[in-house]
């Protein structure tokens, strides 16, 4: 993987974020879990540039976001389907996610983890979370998505690190 200057990364959000899915890991190499995540953003605020994730307090993966001051943004082509799938839907509580096959993780200066085989890495250090309101909601289709009332919270981290294959 090589580097990528923050101020020269493109990416194409809509279909990244929006369309496609990407796996959240959080922790280090020896203790860490991962997610598949559909819900994200990536802009700029405190003259930063900022990924914002969002994580719901029941998955196991809130418990290493809570605990670790990292996180990084695994973006993968579609021949990865299968690992994002399993991500998405099987909980580290319940199967050995670091013991996958097909994906590598990669230590980050023991702060955080990456996997080798993701197109593109985005390494993150979490500034300020944010737990979603449900009394700001000004458009209340948007409860249709809590039907169990577990609203996200949500990580800001600064963007530190991008890479790409």
């Amino acid at each position: 993987m090589r580097e990528v200057n923050i101020n020269n990364f493109s990416i194409r959000i809509f279909e990244s974020i929006g369309k496609d899915a990407f796996i959240l890991a959080s922790g280090n190499l020896n203790h860490h879990n991962c997610m598949t995540v559909g819900w994200a953003s990536l802009g700029y605020l405190w003259r930063r540039p900022i990924a914002f994730v969002y994580v719901r307090p029941q998955r196991y993966t809130y418990q290493f976001m809570e605990k670790y001051d990292y996180f990084s943004l695994n973006f993968f082509k579609q021949e990865f389907n299968d690992v994002l799938q399993l991500c998405g839907t099987q909980s580290g509580r319940d199967i050995n996610k670091m013991k996958l096959e097909r994906i590598t993780p990669v230590d980050y200066e023991g702060k955080a983890i990456y996997y080798n085989e993701a197109k593109t890495v985005v390494l993150c250090k979490k500034i300020f979370f944010q737990d979603i309101d449900p009394k700001n909601l000004l458009d209340n289709s948007v409860l249709n998505f809590y039907p169990f009332n577990d609203f996200h919270r949500i990580y800001y981290g600064e963007v530190i690190k991008i890479y790409e294959k």
